[in-house]
């Protein structure tokens, strides 16, 4: 094989294997953020659990049951008060168990995206070793 030819294909391995380096070197940091500062990272919302579905044109809430035409019940003034503060206090809990899931769910895929990012950081760093020196011999020998 040409050695010039041979020392170009082992330059451009070595290009193709940088940009891989960087970019999966970037994705790492930000999962490393993510995990360092959950709270700031983590938008209402964001992941977990999905606050509306959508079915064509319709939002649909998925935790509220569809009245089917049935009339509400008359209430009293002080059942009406006691029932809103009991509404509130289960709407405040289950806010707060779902950004309580939210950033566990947040870690575990930074998690993943680390591993998955070192593992293709050492693919990367071992091809790029060996191409350099196939095309370091390619130049001098």
């Amino acid at each position: 094989m040409n050695k010039s030819l041979l020392e170009v294909y082992g330059l451009s391995v070595c290009f193709v294997s940088m940009g891989c380096l960087c970019i999966f070197s970037g994705i790492l940091l930000y999962s490393l953020v993510e995990l360092a500062f959950p709270s700031m990272m983590n938008r209402p919302g964001m992941h977990y659990p999905p606050q509306f579905s959508s079915h064509g044109v319709v939002a649909i809430r998925p935790d509220i049951p569809p009245m089917a035409g049935r009339p509400l019940p008359a209430l009293s003034e002080r059942e009406r008060i006691k029932n809103n503060d009991e509404t509130n206090r289960r709407l405040e809990q289950e806010q707060k168990r779902n950004s309580e899931r939210a950033v566990k769910y947040m870690r575990a895929e930074s998690t993943m995206s680390m591993v998955r990012s070192v593992i293709i950081l050492l693919i990367a760093s071992i091809v790029f070793a060996f191409h350099w020196r196939i095309a370091k011999q390619a130049r001098n020998g």
